[in-house]
């Protein structure tokens, strides 16, 4: 039986918590970036990642997207990734007026597979995947992201960065805050 994606936007952290499953590092996958070519997720080694799915008919979705610009901005030794799960023309169109400082990368089935890979199994816009620079992967929120989770994102993988935790312990800074 193939698996049915329920997509819905503005999901509640409640009824669509993604789980996370035996994935403990990031998957390489690729998928087609604004330029039309093939980019791997892995295009950005040694840095952390925020990795946010979204569509371009997601509310929830675009409210997001100014603070991950923010975020971009702030801080370049972080790299957000918006994975579009929408139409390639659509969102090309909207990343012209939308004009994205960060990745942005496109896919319909794709994404979905992608997300599978990352270990997520709820599958409800948006949601956003943390990672360590090294590659592992802290944590899966489900739902729109307000500036706390950015906080202790940023937070976590300084806090990492300098020595000051492990991984367990950055995983489970990111748990408690999502």
């Amino acid at each position: 039986h193939p698996r049915r994606h329920e997509r819905r936007a503005g999901a509640t952290d409640d009824a669509g918590a993604a789980a996370l499953s035996a994935v403990a590092t990031l998957p390489d996958f690729s998928l087609t970036n604004l330029a039309g070519e093939q980019q791997s997720i892995r295009s950005w080694p040694g840095k952390p990642l925020l990795i946010n799915f979204w569509a371009t008919w997601c509310g929830p979705c675009l409210r997001e997207i100014p603070m991950l610009k923010e975020l971009q901005a702030a801080r370049p030794d972080v790299q957000v990734v918006g994975i579009a799960i929408d139409k390639p023309d659509l969102v090309t169109k909207f990343a012209a007026d939308m004009q994205f400082n960060y990745a942005i990368l496109i896919g319909q089935n794709e994404a979905w597979a992608a997300a599978g890979a990352l270990g997520v199994n709820i599958f409800a816009l948006p949601f956003t995947v943390f990672t360590a620079g090294d590659g592992s992967v802290l944590g899966v929120h489900t739902g729109e992201l307000h500036a706390e989770h950015l906080e202790t994102f940023r937070d976590t993988v300084d806090a990492l960065a300098a020595g000051r935790i492990d991984v367990a312990e950055a995983r489970r800074r990111i748990a408690d805050a999502i």
